[in-house]
């Protein structure tokens, strides 16, 4: 009886004993985290971690080089070649650990207080909106022969700082961001690894409790999964980097770990990607051991299995790919109270949808997440952990996206990206740090209801606000409150008070050939009309008509103010003496004279071109010219837009500030092969001047039918900017023929409106827009301040007038107030909210509301 007993405790302690080397004691456990280092130190610049089984570590911060919804796929195969790349410079006896660190976090706009009004209610709009951001490291570790004894290697040391060298300048070549951490930033990232927080400013410790589940660490709670199950191993036997969303009838290409990014319940979620490079000939002779087990027992498994090896050995052959081992796990950190059956299905649902199966019974949950420590990945066990594949696959499941960031510009429009959080980019492409164009002319494209001016208030309210004189050209009263908002000068024409000017008024050094082309277009305008014929002879007899009449003016001979009368009594009489000096035929002088009259004393617009604009508008710097009343007169209204042009052209020639002409469908007036030579001029003179020409319409076919619109508009704007094409989908290729787009860009173009990005948002609409040949798809989603001063609604424009009038008040305090309500009304949409207002008939005065979250 006694032997039985002894055997029995000898029992239990060998089993004890087993345990206690496989998985550790509590005391281990407590000792596990401090067991991992030797020391962090400073080489040049470089941290490097050593551990305490001899490994050597670098760590690279990098930024993945694949935009979020770039719609692009050959990014995320030049990704995969890039990093196979990396893994044959390393080659054997090194691993590359990439971390992607997802951490929740809500928005912060740090100078938004030093912002005008409108800027401060953007930014107040988006304060604390929730949003993932991403951090991403790459650690590449040399491993050391394990024994009972180490020593030091000098030249494994210097092929370590060779080849990480290397590294960095391979992916810098590739086009990724990346730079080494320091010492000290190495000690930060290994603290917040560890702790799980990658958002606080300071990294507090707390205690760890550990089961077969997951990890406690204070108020929060964390579980690894391993994307291999080993014990019900599942791959799909074919990968690609990327996978297929179907929107709109459109493929866009997502990284096939997208949805890591939005894992619900998750406060933080690391992605790890190991690859560990072994000796390839160790391994292909292995291949081949196994293949010819698997080919000793014919039978139909064994069969694939050799087909398999056979294929993978000829892939090797042929294409000199590698062989390694490969590891992937995701640490998912939520609060303690969550559910974290959530996660489990949602990460569940996105690997089963590409054919991989997560580990369901990941019991090792503290040796996976010390193993994952940055440098400690040789740990990994070789035979539980680690599987074999090729390093293209390998490279296919790492995570390769990045998302939005605003750019490094001086000049910051702000639009939402396409997850709803605020990005600063330079509209003209040419003043960041980036240079995209050589010029920021654009071309703005959107049917009816796009939403093409709330866009455009929104550019042009941000470029005014930093410093920018806008001059307008509107026939839709789109800009009205904006006008008014800002204090600016709208000039609406009317026949009691119609826009005047006198572009003959100049100074001796002021004439130039440009000046005597604009004119001399001016003049054959009002004669020949938009679709008039020009023969070169009536071009060169208006142009030598207006030379002479300066030269006698400058001369003494004129005793007449400059002016259009004055130009009409000399060229009355100057003209057909030319014509007889040249014996000119065909010339028909009496439809000349009847044809210009109309604009001479007397006329039905004399003082059209007889009268000096107001002095002051040289000064404004925001101008509307609203000309809506004039747009069906064929004769007036090309030459109203002509002098509100020449306007515009003195104020770029003097003022030595940013400058923006926009012209909505007035353009069309002018768009006309007469007009041609003088569009182009303006475009192209413009980018000499810090200044800028767009124009804005809403008709497909002033895109298709117009050579005009081609040859001087567009091909002279660097930066196209379109909505929502759906309706022109059909015809959509001419379009795209016109415009010089790409294939990817037209994927992007028919995502506009379409992604399911709406949750948590209130109504926005997306925009397409490239510079140079730079594109990508932003949110226009502003605040309710901003919408009341763009919107062109009658009803809502209405209530606001009523506001302004009630309590008597300036233009944004009547916003503020009407805004006020309009929250508190809890009423989402605005126009409901108006017509609320409009029969009550008065200020609602309407009191706080406690849910602070209604859109």
């Amino acid at each position: 009886m006694t032997w039985y007993v002894i055997l029995f405790f000898a029992a239990i302690l060998i089993g004890m004993a087993i345990s206690v080397a496989a998985f550790g004691t509590g005391g281990k456990r407590k000792r596990v985290f401090r067991d991992i280092y030797f020391s962090v130190e400073d080489n040049d610049g470089i941290g490097v971690i050593y551990t305490k089984t001899g490994e050597y570590s670098a760590i690279l911060e990098i930024e993945n080089p694949v935009q979020k919804y770039s719609a692009d796929a050959d990014r995320y195969y030049d990704f995969c070649h890039l990093f196979s790349a990396v893994v044959q410079t390393l080659g054997e006896g090194y691993a590359i650990h990439k971390q992607d660190v997802f951490s929740r976090r809500g928005f912060v706009q740090a100078d938004a207080k030093e912002k005008e009004f409108l800027s401060r209610s953007y930014f107040s709009y988006f304060e604390g909106r929730p949003y993932t951001d991403t951090r991403t490291c790459l650690v590449i570790t040399q491993e050391s022969k394990k024994g009972k004894l180490y020593s030091f290697d000098m030249k494994k040391w210097k092929d370590f700082l060779v080849k990480i060298r290397k590294v960095k300048d391979q992916l810098r070549d590739g086009g990724m961001k990346v730079r080494f951490l320091t010492a000290d930033e190495c000690d930060s990232y290994v603290d917040r690894y560890f702790t799980l927080d990658f958002n606080s400013p300071i990294v507090t410790m707390s205690n760890f409790k550990v089961d077969d589940e997951g990890i406690g660490m204070g108020d929060r709670k964390c579980r690894v999964f391993s994307l291999v199950d080993v014990d019900c191993a599942g791959l799909p036997s074919l990968v690609r980097p990327f996978t297929n969303v179907e929107v709109n009838n459109t493929g866009m290409p997502l990284d096939l770990m997208s949805a890591i990014d939005s894992i619900p319940e998750a406060e933080t979620v690391i992605y790890n990607q190991m690859i560990f490079i072994p000796n390839q000939k160790r391994e292909l002779s292995a291949l081949e051991k196994k293949k010819n087990r698997h080919a000793s027992i014919p039978n139909p498994s064994n069969q694939i299995a050799v087909e398999d090896i056979k294929q993978v050995q000829e892939v090797v052959a042929r294409e000199g790919k590698q062989l390694v081992y490969t590891h992937f796990n995701l640490v998912v950190c939520c609060p303690r109270n969550a559910d974290m059956q959530k996660p489990v299905n949602h990460l569940e649902n996105m690997f089963g949808r590409m054919g991989i199966h997560i580990s369901k019974r990941a019991y090792n949950q503290l040796e996976l997440f010390v193993n994952s420590f940055p440098g400690n990945c040789y740990n990994m066990d070789p035979e539980y952990d680690r599987f074999l594949t090729l390093s293209d696959a390998a490279t296919c499941l790492m995570y390769k996206e990045h998302v939005q960031r605003s750019e490094d510009t001086p000049l910051k429009i702000y639009y939402t990206d396409r997850k709803g959080m605020p990005v600063a980019i330079d509209i003209t492409g040419k003043e960041g740090k980036v240079k995209m164009t050589d010029n920021s002319n654009f071309f703005c494209l959107g049917p009816s209801g796009s939403g093409k001016s709330f866009h455009m208030n929104s550019v042009v309210r941000q470029l005014h606000e930093q410093g920018t004189d806008v001059v307008m050209v509107d026939t839709g009263n789109s800009y009205e409150g904006l006008c008014e908002y800002l204090g600016g000068k709208y000039i609406s024409y009317t026949e009691e008070k119609p826009i005047t000017m006198n572009p003959f008024k100049i100074t001796k050094e002021e004439i130039n050939i440009e000046k005597i082309n604009f004119l001399k277009n001016l003049i054959l305008q009002i004669w020949k009309g938009s679709e008039g014929i020009v023969t070169k002879t009536e071009d060169r007899l208006i142009g030598q008509a207006i030379e002479e009449y300066y030269r006698s003016y400058f001369t003494g001979k004129i005793d007449a103010p400059l002016s259009f009368n004055s130009f009409f009594d000399f060229a009355v009489v100057r003209i057909p003496e030319i014509i007889t000096e040249n014996e000119l035929k065909g010339i028909d002088t009496a439809d000349l004279n009847y044809q210009l009259r109309d604009f001479y004393k007397g006329g039905s617009h004399e003082t059209t071109l007889n009268e000096n604009m107001d002095s002051t508008l040289f000064d404004e710097t925001f101008i509307v010219f609203e000309i809506d009343a004039i747009k069906d007169d064929a004769t007036l209204f090309p030459i109203v837009t002509l002098i509100i042009m020449d306007v515009f052209l003195q104020k770029m020639r003097l003022k030595k500030n940013r400058k923006v002409l926009v012209i909505e469908e007035a353009w069309k007036a002018i768009a006309t092969p007469l007009m041609a030579e003088y569009i182009k001029y303006l475009y192209k003179t413009a980018r000499k001047f810090w200044a800028s020409v767009g124009v804005v319409t809403q008709e497909i076919q002033d895109i298709i039918g117009s050579e005009i619109v081609k040859e001087a508009i567009i091909n002279n704007s660097d930066v196209v900017m379109l909505l929502d094409q759906s309706k022109f989908r059909e015809r959509f290729d001419n379009i795209k023929a016109i415009l010089g787009l790409t294939d990817v860009d037209c994927k992007k173009i028919f995502t506009i409106n379409r992604l399911d990005n709406k949750e948590g948002r209130s109504f926005f609409r997306e925009v397409f827009i490239r510079r140079g040949s730079t594109s990508g798809v932003y949110g226009v989603e502003e605040s309710h301040e901003c919408y009341m001063t763009y919107t062109t609604e009658r009803a809502e424009k209405d209530a606001l007038k009523l506001y302004k009038s009630e309590l008597g008040c300036s233009h944004q305090e009547a916003i503020e107030r009407y805004c006020r309500d309009w929250d508190n009304s809890g009423i989402a949409a605005p126009l409901e909210f108006a017509r609320r207002v409009y029969k009550a008939g008065h200020v609602l005065n309407l009191p706080a509301r406690n849910d602070k979250n209604n859109p």
